[in-house]
C-alpha cells in the first residue's frame, strides 16, 4: 500500500489470518465452485506475506479526537461471558501457530459507517449483511490485525439497500438498529448487535457462541405495497431522517416516508411526477424513474429537517423538503434532455448511466453526484442548480459496478464563510482511492490531490468511508470476474450451462497521519 504525500498504515483487514496477523496469499481462500446445482469447495494452502508497517503515536489520535469509551466488540450486555467472546485482539501473536484455512469474504456491494464510528456495515454478493467492529485500541496496533464480523445474517433474496440509524450509539441498545431492503420483501428493521431471539438474562446467554451473532430476526417489517396490484415493492435506496423516527424509501416515480411506529403503510409519499402515464399533466413538472440514491442535508435555518436529494436511474435529481415533502426543484444531469441521453461529444466525458450515489457537504451548500459508468463526480451549489460548479475527474469508475464515495469535514472553510472545508474520498475500479480537497472552489475538471493504493491495486474499491476524527478510513473492495481468471482469490462459481466466474471481496481499515 502506498500513497502520495499521505501517511497511511494498514491497521486491520479481512485478508489477514486471525492467528498470525499476516496477509493471506493469493491462494489463501477456499474456492467454492458451483456446478450443475452442486457446490464443490477447493481448499488451497495458505501463503503468508509480511504487511507494510509504519510508526504511529497514540497522542496523534488523541489530538484528532478519536475517543471511544468502550470496546465496540463488546456491546452492553449483562453477560460477562459474551463480552469475553467478542473482545478484539490487541496485537497479532508472533509465536508459531497452526495455519487455519479461512473462508474468503464475498464481493462487497456496499459499506457504511455507523454515526458513532464504532461499526462498519456491509452487504455482499452472497446476500449477507455483516457488522464489523472497530476496536478502541486499533490505532496502537503494532501490526495488521484480523477483522471478522461481530454480527450478521444471510438473506434468501439479494440485499438492495440498507441504512443505519443516524443516532446509532453503541452504549444504547435501543439505537443500534438498521433498515434493510431485499428483493420482493418488506423493509425490515434489525438490531445490529443483538439476537432478539435470545434471553440474555438466562444462563444460556452465558454460553460462548462459535460464530457471529445472528441478527436475522427483524424487530419490525414495513409494507410498501401497490394497492392496485398488491405487489410488494422493495426500494433500492433508503435514508433515515435526522430524528431517527422516520425514514425515506426510494421507489419507482416516488419516495415513501415511513414512521418507525407505523408498519402497515407509508405516512406520506413524495411523487416525482404528477402522472405516470402523461408527463404533461401538472404542467410537465417532475421526472420518471427509479430513485436509486437518497441523501439528506443537515438541518439549517431554511430547512429544519434538511433537504432531501433524490437521484434517479434516468439521470435526474430532485430536491425536496424532508418535513413537508414539498418539491423544491429538480433538474437533469448534463447531456439528458426530456429523459433521454443526447449524443453530445462535448459532454460525453461527464455523462454516466444513472445516479448511483449522492452526498451533501456538511455545510449543506454543495451536492456531489456520482453515476455508474462515469469517471467524474459532479458538484452542484444549492443556491443555483442550473449549472454544475465543476467536476472531480480521474475517479476511474468506467464500470457498471456501483462505486461510492465519502465526504470528510475538515473544519471552517478559509475560502467561504458560509461553507465548511471538506475532502472528497472516492474509490476506483483500479484499486485506488482518490482524494480531492475543497473541489467546490475550482472550476471545470478538478484533479485529485492525493492517491492511495488499496490492496496493491487489484480490486475495485466499492465504498470509501472516513472516520469523523480523520485518523481512520475504511476501504471496502469487491469484484465479480467472468471467464478470464484474472483473479485467483475468492469463490469460483458457475459451470454447466452458466459461465464460470469468480467473486471476491475484502474490508480494510487504514490509519491516516
Amino acid at each position: 500500500m502506498s500513497s502520495q504525500g499521505l501517511n497511511v498504515r494498514w491497521l486491520a483487514s479481512t485478508r489477514v489470518s486471525e492467528h498470525t496477523g499476516q496477509e493471506l496469499g493469493q491462494n489463501d481462500q477456499n474456492e467454492e465452485e458451483v456446478q450443475a446445482g452442486s457446490d464443490e469447495i477447493e481448499k488451497d494452502s495458505i501463503g503468508l506475506k509480511d504487511c507494510e508497517k509504519s510508526p504511529r503515536l497514540d497522542d496523534e489520535a488523541a489530538e484528532k479526537g478519536y475517543h471511544n469509551e468502550i470496546d465496540p466488540t463488546t456491546p452492553p450486555s449483562p453477560s460477562s461471558a459474551s463480552d469475553t467472546e467478542y473482545s478484539s485482539d490487541e496485537t497479532s501473536s508472533t509465536e508459531s501457530t497452526p495455519h487455519r484455512e479461512l473462508q474468503g469474504t464475498s464481493c462487497i456491494q456496499e459499506a457504511q459507517l455507523s454515526q458513532d464510528g464504532t461499526c462498519i456495515f456491509t452487504s455482499d454478493y452472497s446476500r449477507t449483511f455483516s457488522v464489523y467492529p472497530i476496536g478502541t485500541n486499533i490505532l496502537s496496533n503494532a501490526s495488521t490485525s484480523a477483522i471478522k464480523p461481530y454480527a450478521q445474517f444471510t438473506s434468501p433474496n439479494p440485499i438492495w439497500a440498507f441504512a443505519a440509524n443516524p443516532l446509532f450509539n453503541l452504549q444504547d441498545a435501543a439505537s443500534t438498529h438498521v433498515l434493510v431492503s431485499r428483493r420482493d420483501s418488506y423493509i425490515t428493521l434489525h438490531n445490529a448487535l443483538w439476537d432478539i431471539t435470545r434471553n440474555y438474562d438466562s444462563q444460556d446467554a452465558q454460553t460462548l457462541s462459535s460464530g457471529p451473532v445472528d441478527i436475522a430476526k427483524p424487530l419490525a417489517s414495513y409494507k410498501l405495497i401497490d394497492h392496485l396490484t398488491e405487489a410488494v415493492t422493495a426500494p433500492i435506496s433508503l435514508a433515515y431522517a435526522h430524528d431517527g423516527a422516520h425514514f425515506f424509501a426510494g421507489k419507482q416515480n416516488g419516495i415513501a416516508t415511513f414512521d418507525l411506529e407505523h408498519t402497515n403503510d407509508p405516512i406520506h409519499t413524495i411523487t416525482t411526477i404528477p402522472s405516470k402515464r402523461n408527463k404533461l399533466k401538472g404542467g410537465g413538472r417532475g421526472f420518471k424513474g427509479w430513485i436509486s440514491a437518497l441523501s439528506l442535508s443537515l438541518p439549517s435555518t431554511t430547512s429544519t429537517g434538511g433537504l432531501l436529494a433524490a437521484g434517479s436511474r434516468t439521470r435526474y435529481i430532485g430536491i425536496y423538503d424532508s418535513t413537508s415533502g414539498g418539491d423544491v426543484t429538480h433538474f437533469s444531469l448534463p447531456g439528458t434532455i426530456d429523459g433521454k441521453k443526447a449524443r453530445n461529444e462535448n459532454l460525453r466525458h461527464i455523462m454516466g448511466d444513472g445516479v448511483s450515489h449522492l452526498k451533501w457537504s456538511f455545510c449543506g451548500k454543495y451536492l456531489y453526484v456520482a453515476e455508474r459508468h462515469s469517471d467524474v463526480l459532479l458538484i452542484y451549489d444549492v443556491r443555483n442548480f442550473s449549472l454544475s460548479l465543476g467536476y472531480c475527474v480521474g475517479r476511474k469508475a468506467e464500470t457498471k459496478q456501483k462505486l461510492g464515495f465519502d465526504i470528510w469535514n475538515a473544519g471552517p472553510s478559509p475560502y467561504d464563510i458560509e461553507a465548511m472545508a471538506h475532502e472528497v474520498w472516492a474509490g476506483g475500479s483500479d484499486g485506488h482511492v482518490r482524494i480531492w480537497k475543497d473541489p467546490y472552489r475550482k472550476e471545470g475538471p478538478v484533479l485529485p490531490d492525493e492517491v492511495v493504493q488499496i490492496q496493491y491495486g487489484k480490486l475495485p474499491v466499492v465504498s470509501t468511508l472516513v472516520h469523523s476524527s480523520g485518523c481512520l478510513a475504511v476501504a471496502a473492495c469487491g469484484v465479480v470476474d467472468v471467464g478470464d481468471e484474472k483473479y485467483t482469490q475468492g469463490r469460483r462459481r458457475g459451470g454447466g450451462v452458466r459461465p464460470r466466474y469468480r467473486e471476491y471481496g475484502s474490508l480494510d481499515i487504514l490509519g491516516l497521519g
